[in-house]
C-alpha cells in the first residue's frame, strides 16, 4: 500500500427528505472544524444537488486527503465522530452513505460503524 499517495474521495449522503435541512447544518459546521483542525486534509467541499433549479435530494463531498495518515487522522478526528454520532442519533440519513475512491486499492478504509466520541 502507498501511504504516501493522495487520497481522492467522493462522497454522497442521501438524507431523508424532511432533514435534508439539518443534515446541511451538521455537514457545515464538521466541514469548518475539519479546515481548521486537520491541515493533512488538502480539501473538504460540500455540494448540494441542484435538480431543474431545486434543490435535489443528495450532499456531495470532494475530500483530498495528504496521505493514509491524514486519512487515518480525519476518522479519528471531532468532525468526523461528530457528524457519525449525531447523524446516526438523529436518523438523518434514508441509507448509508456511498464512496468512490481514489486511488481505489491503496487506501485502508477502516471505517468505524459508528464514532463513539463528539
Amino acid at each position: 500500500m502507498a501511504s504516501d499517495s493522495k487520497i481522492n474521495m467522493v462522497v454522497t449522503l442521501t438524507p431523508h427528505p424532511d432533514k435534508m435541512d439539518r443534515c446541511i447544518e451538521i455537514m457545515m459546521q464538521a466541514t469548518q472544524v475539519v479546515h481548521r483542525t486537520e491541515p493533512g486534509t488538502l480539501r473538504y467541499h460540500l455540494h448540494v444537488e441542484m435538480k431543474d433549479h431545486q434543490r435535489g435530494e443528495s450532499i456531495v463531498f470532494l475530500e483530498e486527503y495528504e496521505n493514509q495518515a491524514a486519512w487515518d487522522k480525519h476518522c479519528q478526528g471531532e468532525a468526523y465522530n461528530y457528524m457519525g454520532k449525531t447523524m446516526g442519533d438523529e436518523e438523518i440519513l434514508a441509507h448509508p452513505p456511498s464512496m468512490m475512491l481514489e486511488p481505489w486499492n491503496q487506501i485502508n478504509l477502516l471505517i468505524p460503524t459508528r464514532p463513539t466520541a463528539i
